[in-house]
Formats: structure tokens, sequence, C-alpha cells
């Protein structure tokens, strides 16, 4: 799933309480200011027409970061740790970006 801009992706993990030695394979597109969470094949689904998520699936490219961490281009926020990594529940995920979609809907209609 790429979420945009990245400070919405980063406020539903921190609202999942799930940090960067957790080895879900989270990745960071400062260049196109997104953020890149990875959910097992076809179970992002239930995010499509969420404001600011997109899934992706076959076919597309990542900016994949150079090394363990990465460069100013792309970075890891959490590089995945096991083979394979484990993959983010999109159950939980999808729900934190919505709650966070709603929140910002409330505080501009005030």
């Amino acid at each position: 799933m790429a979420i945009s801009p990245i400070s919405r992706g980063l406020d539903a993990l921190v609202a999942m309480r799930v940090g960067p030695r957790w080895g879900y394979p989270v990745l960071a597109d400062h260049l196109r200011d997104q953020l890149y969470v990875l959910v097992p094949p076809g179970a992002g689904r239930a995010a499509s027409g969420l404001p600011g998520v997109r899934v992706l699936g076959d076919g597309w490219q990542l900016l994949m970061p150079v090394g363990r961490h990465g460069s100013l281009a792309a970075h890891w926020v959490s590089p995945p740790r096991e083979i394979p990594p484990p993959l983010m529940r999109p159950d939980r995920l999808i729900h934190h970006l919505r709650a966070l979609a709603r929140d910002h809907q409330e505080a501009a209609t005030l």
C-alpha cells in the first residue's frame, strides 16, 4: 500500500504502536512523499477509496533503498529482518488510516 503524504502513514503506524524494530517492511520514498507498507497480496483492497492511499499490485515499481538503511531519496523506516519478513495486518492499518482521515475531515469543518 502506498500512503501519502509520508506523515499520514507514519501517524497510522504510531497509532498502531508499530515501531521500526518490529521488522515489518516499511519504505519511505522522499521523492514522491509516499510511505510504502507491505501487506499480504490482495489484502489491501479494503483500503481503496481512502484519501491518500493507493493499493499497489503487479506491475508497480518501487524506489528501493541502497544498502541496509538507504539514502536521502528512499530509506527503510523499518527494514525487513526475517526471511520472509512479517507483513503488516491490513485490517489494523486501514482502521487507523480511516480514523486519521475522519479526524482530519472533522478538523477541516471546524
